[in-house]
């Protein structure tokens, strides 16, 4: 009865993938069964032989049998999908439905969204998130546009960021850290190097903001930051979420998001569930709250905002007490980002020419400072350039 039972069970599952290809025969008609796809039979095989494998087959089958209304069985396989995924108790892994996958692939990727200013002499990076591709990019020209200004410390804010891709923040990270492992990837108790430093870093103060949103690649970002005490963390606990997934297509067009492993900072730091703890904590609100996990989106009023509040006031202790007004004339940062070099009065260089294209033309953003020496109409030359500089 059992091996009857498993046999008709087979038959049922193998119907929405198309592995009969007649008609059922007619009632009370004896035939044999069609052979079954080698594919299948290997993996039916053995889910017919675990007690939870047999359940499942016996709940489909009596369901197409017994059950009132018309059954849809591809809603019906991706429905026990889902449950499977369900009954991991994961709230990271999730079963992704054939609409949602396709609406997703349909729609761009979203922007960058990185903004950047200058506040006195700190040169300020938002980052929302770490989804689009051109985020790491995006960064690197805004600390280069920072080193350009004359920053002499930079702040790097990821409050509300909820992560994305890690090698978005592994470009990040590689503008400041100069020498070690960026993080580790262990599965199943195997853990291994994800990435090594870039000897091109920054050598600026900096400061990086964090709230309860922060989490995965971001967590990565700043907690790296941390461990290297390159970087000083201001704001409030973060969201502790140290995993990754893995996305598995099934033929049907869902998907299956899958945590398939953890995420180490350096010196093997689980981060997972605990998150970060900040170097000074500051948990009084601002306008415009990133806590509910949507990334900072510009700059703020610092009046408005406590945490960056205090990370300018941290930094002002770092380097000084001299951050009043940023510097207009750009200063030349040899080795990291564009170098502009002074010329004279008549343009002519008097070191080295402004970088220049093939055909001699200055290079788009390569900036000339004013001359030093006076004439009738330097004045407001000057003036000009250093507004464009600024």
């Amino acid at each position: 009865m059992r091996v009857t039972l498993v046999a008709v069970c087979l038959l049922v599952v193998l119907l929405p993938f198309g592995a009969l290809a007649q008609e059922p025969p007619a009632p009370f008609t004896q035939t044999d069964p069609p052979p079954l796809d080698a594919r299948y039979e290997t993996a039916l095989r053995e889910l017919a032989a675990s007690p939870a494998g047999l359940a499942f087959l016996d709940a489909l089958l009596l369901i197409d049998r017994e059950y009132l209304y018309s059954v849809d069985r591809d809603a019906l396989l991706r429905g026990a999908t889902a449950g499977l995924i369900a009954a991991l108790d994961d709230p990271y892994s999730r079963y992704v439905a054939p609409a949602e996958v396709a609406a997703r692939r349909d729609d761009p990727r979203p922007e960058a969204g990185v903004s950047t200013t200058m506040l006195g002499d700190v040169g300020y990076i938002g980052v929302p998130s770490f989804e689009a591709d051109g985020v790491g990019a995006a960064v690197g020209r805004g600390i280069d546009a920072h080193l350009g200004g004359g920053a002499r410390a930079l702040i790097l804010d990821v409050r509300g960021n909820v992560g994305g891709s890690i090698l978005q923040g592994l470009q990040v990270l590689d503008r400041f850290i100069a020498d070690g492992v960026l993080g580790f990837r262990r599965v199943r108790g195997v853990s291994v190097p994800i990435a090594y430093a870039n000897p091109r870093a920054v050598p600026l103060p900096l400061v990086v903001l964090v709230d309860e949103a922060t989490a995965s690649t971001a967590e990565i970002v700043a907690g790296a930051l941390q461990a290297y005490e390159r970087a000083t963390l201001v704001g409030t606990v973060t969201a502790g979420k140290g995993i990754g997934q893995t996305s598995i297509e099934l033929t049907d067009g869902a998907e299956i998001q899958l945590v398939s492993f953890e995420w180490l900072l350096p010196g093997f730091r689980s981060i997972d569930g605990s998150g970060l703890r900040p170097d000074l904590e500051v948990t009084e609100r601002r306008i415009g709250d990133t806590s509910g996990g949507e990334g900072v989106q510009g700059m703020r009023d610092v009046a408005l905002d406590p945490v960056l509040r205090a990370a300018l006031q941290l930094l002002r202790e770092t380097i000084g007490d001299d951050l009043a007004a940023p510097i207009t004339v750009p200063v030349p940062t040899p080795g990291v980002g564009p170098t502009l070099l002074p010329t004279t009065p008549n343009d002519v260089p008097a070191e080295a020419p402004p970088e220049a294209d093939d055909d001699g033309a200055p290079r788009e953003g390569s900036t000339a400072a004013p001359a030093d020496g006076p004439d009738d109409d330097g004045d407001d030359d000057d003036g000009e350039r250093a507004d464009e500089a600024a």
